[in-house]
């Protein structure tokens, strides 16, 4: 799946259910999160990763923190928390009108950015760059140059702690349309595929894509761009093997 179709993917889902979109509890489907229980989910999260961040990396400083794939700006808000400016980006225009809608505090920004890098910002921009639950839902190609990304806005000394999943779960629906010759099959797997990569042709909330890559992967491309990995921990969930990186530019 290319961005554009990301971006299009993501806006259909911030359309039907914005919240569940983001964090996908099955008791909350169908506009059930209140924003105080959602936005409480992203303080106790961003506490925790950027607590572990720390004791990682004590000369941590706190200036500037990037949230990638911010969303509604559930993170993001707990991120600002623990560090003087913080921004959010993400490839959909509705979740960054959202997260725009929410925030109440002058010291976060959020900005849409659909683009395969992060040339917006300069380098050495953020000394903090944090994502969760977002690369697992682009292809791996752009997982990659997003890797490499952080590294190069990542001040010196600055850290990155992101989430990519190893596996997901068998049974995701193709991303290439396959052909077979019974009429029936025909018709439903040229449905889902336009379901699938053009949402709002056909009723119902959009599928999310899931993509991983693996440890081997991810390490190669932190290396190539100079940081060095602090920790890899594991982050179970329902059929996945979540990874969470925590890795340092080094100083200068």
């Amino acid at each position: 799946m290319k961005l554009w179709q990301v971006q299009r993917h993501w806006d259909a889902l911030a359309k039907a259910d914005p919240l569940w979109a983001v964090l996908t509890e099955s008791d909350k489907q169908g506009k059930r999160w209140t924003k105080e229980e959602f936005f409480s989910t992203g303080v106790a999260e961003a506490e925790a990763d950027v607590g572990r961040a720390r004791s990682l990396e004590p000369r941590l400083r706190r200036e500037s923190a990037l949230d990638f794939g911010c969303g509604a700006g559930r993170l993001t808000h707990g991120l600002a928390l623990h560090f003087s400016r913080v921004t959010g980006v993400d490839i959909s225009g509705r979740m960054v009108a959202l997260a725009r809608e929410h925030n109440r505090n002058d010291r976060v920004d959020f900005v849409q950015n659909p683009r395969p890098h992060l040339g917006l910002f300069a380098d050495g921009s953020f000394d903090f760059v944090y994502s969760r639950i977002t690369l697992q839902h682009i292809a791996p190609r752009y997982i990659r140059r997003y890797l490499r990304e952080f590294i190069r806005v990542l001040a010196p000394g600055g850290v990155m702690s992101v989430q990519v999943p190893a596996t997901v779960p068998a049974g995701d629906p193709p991303e290439r349309f396959r052909l077979s010759f019974w009429p029936p099959t025909v018709w439903m797997r040229a449905r889902r595929y336009v379901r699938y990569h053009y949402p709002g042709w056909f009723s119902g909330t959009p599928k999310m894509q899931m993509y991983a890559v693996a440890r081997e992967g991810v390490l190669e491309c932190l290396a190539d761009g100079g940081a060095e990995v602090l920790s890899v921990d594991a982050d179970g969930h329902a059929g996945f093997e979540n990874l969470i990186y925590i890795a340092r530019k080094p100083p200068t």
